[in-house]
């Protein structure tokens, strides 16, 4: 009798121990932006630089800050090509524009971007569809300010997913 109990006491910690587990899913579905997108934002930011005579560097990452696309054009050097990639990865990390970031540091509102290895510099965006952030671009190379790098990323950027496509938290008139 108590070899029963054992055992049917067994069966029910099985059974409901399984639909615990299986009430809840295995596997996860997430959008994120396709390497075709990425390098369409590429080819449109190295469109709007050689028109401009701009020797910059064009980096696409999806959502986690892998590298999807990227272009160093003619005349640019290693630190364009740099600092384009941090900057795209910087943006996805924290999901807010460089330009945002660079503020938030540099007002004391959140210094961890420096800390954690980010590059709170202008140029990089996330790229934000139906209220998820789907990857981040970065330009970098523009010199100066930023302004040309925030330009031409957001051209490739507006280019591929139009003019309305979220792209941090900040409005940038660039």
């Amino acid at each position: 009798m108590r070899v029963h109990k054992v055992v049917l006491a067994t069966c029910v910690l099985a059974i409901t121990g399984t639909s615990a587990v299986s009430a809840q899913s295995l596997t996860v579905q997430r959008t994120e932006i396709s390497p075709y997108a990425a390098r369409e934002i590429v080819a449109a930011c190295a469109a709007l630089a050689e028109e401009e005579n701009m020797a910059v560097a064009i980096a696409v990452v999806d959502p986690h800050g892998t590298l999807l696309a990227f272009q160093a054009m003619d005349g640019s050097n290693e630190t364009a090509s740099t600092t384009a990639q941090l900057k795209a990865k910087t943006a996805a990390r924290w999901r807010r524009s460089t330009d945002d970031i660079f503020e938030r540091v540099n007002n004391h509102v959140n210094r961890a971007p420096e800390w954690m290895g980010g590059f709170p510099q202008g140029g990089g965006f996330p790229i934000e569809v139906d209220g998820i952030v789907i990857g981040a671009a970065g330009g970098g190379g523009g010199g100066g300010d930023g302004s040309l790098d925030d330009r031409c990323t957001l051209h490739g950027i507006r280019t591929v997913f139009g003019q309305d496509v979220e792209v941090g938290l900040v409005d940038i008139e660039r």
